[in-house]
């Protein structure tokens, strides 16, 4: 494979660099000291992901690892593409609502699992890199019943990708960082008086503080979809009515490559769907012996009136 005015991080995250000529090779690789940098800074943070640190991790020399990784900076853009690329990026390829949300549930999924992410600035070079590519790739398959150009497409993955950031960042830095509790009861005293009407119902809720009871799934993200969708909809709409995607030209080496890729997707989604219907069999039989609970109780009752 050409090398030839590759970067060295883009190369590492393809595995296509050149090994060092000096160096502990077989206890180390970039592949291990991404995977010890991510588990350090899913227990501390990023800022105590050091190259001393994770040299440290392995019992080597800070200089044993700038021979595989050359910076700390790498080494971060590395770990946000390790994380993108180690997700199970399980779509819907026949519906494209739902494998859309289902990729975009992912992305953040992502940063939920490991918010500091959020602390690594996009490089240039990240569409490059292998994690980006796959999970660009889940993003197109999720919109292969979506009539409209690829490029179209992009921007749809671009735009959800920069929500779920911000909103991961938002809910980081604001709604994590909590509220004072007299600030928020001077809040709702201000509101009370009749100033910010249209705000009001929100203060008082708690929804402003983000003190509602929440539920599996963001309501912050489920609001957004909803309406990102229709939104999403109405922008292709003029794509041509009844046209199917148009489907790249494959050699029969890549159509074997393909096929067999689709076959784990689909078994990913299959196992993934009925998981979910056991989940919801389980909390329907919950149900129905708290209904039956319930019967039992009113009919006592009603026996206990005069």
């Amino acid at each position: 494979m050409a090398q030839e005015g590759i970067s060295r991080l883009v190369a590492m995250a393809w595995g296509v660099a050149a090994m060092p000529q000096r160096g502990p090779k077989r206890e180390l690789s970039h592949e291990r000291i991404v995977e010890a940098a991510v588990e350090i800074a899913d227990a501390e943070g990023l800022a105590a992901v050091t190259m001393q640190r994770v040299a440290k991790s392995f019992g080597f020399t800070t200089m044993a690892l700038y021979r595989y990784v050359s910076s700390k900076d790498d080494l971060q853009q590395l770990m946000l593409d390790a994380i993108v690329g180690g997700e199970d990026w399980v779509v819907d390829p026949d519906d494209w609502r739902t494998g859309l949300e289902q990729w975009t549930r992912t992305v953040s999924g992502a940063y939920m699992r490991h918010p500091w992410a959020l602390d690594i600035p996009l490089s240039s070079e990240a569409m490059l890199m292998p994690g980006q590519v796959r999970g660009t790739d889940a993003g197109m398959r999720a919109m292969r019943t979506l009539p409209g150009a690829p490029e179209d497409k992009l921007a749809v993955i671009m735009l959800l990708t920069l929500y779920v950031r911000g909103l991961a960042s938002l809910g980081r830095e604001v709604i994590d960082g909590g509220h004072d509790d007299a600030a928020r009861a001077l809040l709702r005293e201000i509101v009370a008086e009749g100033r910010f009407p249209d705000v009001r119902p929100l203060i008082e809720s708690g929804a402003y503080f983000d003190e509602s009871e929440q539920q599996e799934d963001s309501d912050e993200l489920s609001a957004a979809l909803s309406l990102l969708m229709p939104g999403i909809e109405q922008a292709f709409a003029e794509a041509r009515e009844g046209a199917s995607p148009a489907e790249p030209v494959l050699t029969p080496a890549a159509a074997l490559d393909r096929a067999e890729s689709e076959l784990r997707e689909t078994v990913a989604l299959r196992k993934s769907t009925q998981r979910r219907a056991r989940e919801l069999e389980k909390r329907e039989a919950q149900l129905k012996a708290a209904r039956d609970r319930a019967k039992v109780r009113a009919k006592e009752a009603a026996r206990s009136v005069p």
